[in-house]
């Protein structure tokens, strides 16, 4: 990656923690003292991707735990009725609110894209983290929730099942690839956390390395 790509994936990562900072809400962001330009960078792509999930244009039920990640702090939260509802309420004032729901589930197909891409990613970074793999599992789990309600919204406006049907695939192909990135992060961290150990290992004094064999 080019160091202009990193300035401008720098840029677009700060802009929205501003935009989240100016609407009241505060995205946690921990870094190494050891990490590179480029790891940063990547690692900013996925809390930016992530941050895009965890926004919904309705509260967010209890079920959801991404956005109590990103904020570093437990929110009031409600039931999923009730977030439906509220959706339910903004979309009385849309002249298409079944159009409305597909561009709103648009954006979060989009953002759980990009999110599998920045951990396809930090695959490849010099120092993948666990802390990430739990970041995408929350992300998945918060995706989950946003398929129900998107989906109870089209059954409350009497949409056809073969349209409620293809927006389901979607959110579900989109879950499945996240898994799957998830997975391939978590064995990136855990041979990387393995090479590190063994590289410990041979750097210790004799007395002091682990032994080869049995007691």
């Amino acid at each position: 990656m080019t160091y202009l790509r990193i300035r401008r994936r720098l840029g677009a990562a700060f802009a929205v923690l501003a935009l989240a900072a100016a609407s009241g809400c505060s995205t946690v962001i921990k870094t190494s003292a050891g990490e590179s330009a480029v790891d940063a960078a990547e690692r900013l792509a996925l809390v930016e991707a992530a941050a895009e999930i965890s926004a919904a244009p309705w509260p967010k039920p209890s079920s959801s735990s991404l956005a109590d990640r990103l904020s570093g702090e437990r929110g009031e939260k409600i039931s999923r009725k009730d977030a439906l509802d509220a959706y339910l309420v903004r979309l009385d004032d849309d002249d298409n609110p079944e159009q409305a729901v597909l561009t709103d589930a648009a954006r979060h197909l989009s953002a759980a894209s990009a999110l599998e891409n920045a951990a396809q990613a930090a695959c490849d970074a010099q120092s993948p983290r666990l802390s990430d793999v739990s970041l995408l599992e929350d992300a998945i789990g918060d995706l989950r929730e946003t398929r129900s309600i998107y989906v109870s919204a089209l059954k409350k406006l009497d949409v056809e099942d073969a349209q409620i049907d293809r927006l389901k695939g979607d959110f579900d192909k989109a879950i499945k690839d996240l898994g799957v990135a998830a997975d391939q992060l978590a064995q990136s961290a855990m041979k990387k956390r393995a090479r590190n150990f063994a590289g410990s290992e041979m750097r210790a004094p004799a007395n002091l390395r682990a032994p080869a064999g049995g007691a």
